[in-house]
């Protein structure tokens, strides 16, 4: 039996999450061996580099076009970042399977505020990303609206909050939708991707619809909604027709259903309560999370992690500072 032999019949004994490790493992393996060769300029993009000494114990290099120095880190989330490659792979890893940042805190020996830090900028870096954060609805696509309580984790309520602390699992004070609760607006393609954003308290009106959804729907789309009227402004943002499921004769409820939107309502509640809430001005950064990772976790993994981590013409670094001050929700 030969080396190769061995090997195959060693690994069809290992478990499924023993195989899943291996495979983790060996993608890290592979992202740290190709980062010994030379990138591409990440401001011009040539291929005329050649070495240039070393930066904060990085390769530096230096582009023969443009005249530019940069790193191994340049334009990742990694850069200013003391943590090598190995930790940032596993963070991007935890983020997208919805894991909570106390539990990655623990598991890599991190401090909460430093794994809160890199979970951001993470989440930052997917609204960037073409695949991630420009998606464009099209086909058939469903549209509906779900609701979360609003959140200030992390702060103390002041003056200028119109309410009395929660405790975690606690209802709304009024019943019904009130101003308590954020709306998430959101749609999906049926058997493609999905997009949600949230923009004001209880129903969207016609303008925080078209504020949403101008740029993520297709022409030619048959958009399939519940009946909410702002739905009739979406023709005037893209070539689409509206569908109100709840006027359909029962024989073609068979198609015009709205139950593949509501699968994706309950995948975001069920993140949004194991993380016992999310604070309402990171809301559309975790929305967008929810979005890429519905459906497309175990593909999304590897691509995600090639693109923040590998020196590219997008500049995905955040500053701490930044993720805690810039683009942030509020209503």
């Amino acid at each position: 039996m030969t080396s190769q032999d061995l090997l195959i019949a060693r690994i069809k004994q290992l478990s499924e999450e023993e195989i899943s490790t291996l495979l983790n493992a060996t993608s890290v393996m592979l992202e740290k061996h190709g980062a010994s060769s030379k990138p591409d300029c990440p401001y011009c993009g040539s291929q005329n580099i050649i070495r240039y000494g070393h930066k904060c114990n990085k390769q530096r290099f230096l582009c023969r076009d443009c005249g530019r120095t940069f790193t191994t880190t340049t334009h990742t989330v990694m850069s200013h970042s003391h943590f090598p490659p190995e930790v940032w792979a596993e963070v991007i890893e935890d983020t997208l399977c919805g894991n909570s940042i106390d539990y990655t805190a623990r598991r890599l020996g991190l401090y909460h505020q430093a794994t809160f830090d890199m979970r951001h900028k993470i989440l930052m870096a997917l609204q960037q990303m073409p695949e991630t954060g420009n998606i464009c609805l099209g086909e058939v696509s469903e549209l509906d609206e779900t609701f979360v309580l609003d959140c200030y984790k992390g702060k103390p309520l002041d003056g200028d909050i119109s309410r009395k602390p929660r405790k975690h699992g606690a209802k709304a004070e009024k019943r019904g939708i009130s101003s308590e609760y954020i709306c998430i607006c959101s749609g999906i393609q049926r058997n493609g991707d999905a997009y949600a954003a949230a923009v004001n308290r209880a129903k969207p009106d016609a303008e925080e619809l078209r504020a949403v959804f101008t740029g993520h729907i297709a022409d030619a789309t048959l958009i399939l909604c519940d009946g909410l009227r702002s739905y009739h402004i979406l023709p005037t943002i893209a070539d689409c027709a509206v569908k109100d499921c709840s006027q359909m004769a029962e024989d073609e409820k068979c198609f015009y259903h709205l139950n593949t939107v509501n699968g994706f309502h309950s995948f975001i509640k069920s993140r949004y309560h194991f993380y016992r809430g999310v604070a309402t001005k990171y809301l559309n950064r975790y929305n967008t999370l929810f979005s890429a990772a519905y459906r497309n976790v175990a593909s999304l993994i590897k691509q995600v992690r090639q693109a923040l981590l590998e020196v590219g013409r997008i500049n995905y670094y955040h500053s701490n500072k930044a993720a805690g001050e810039v683009d942030l929700l509020a209503i």
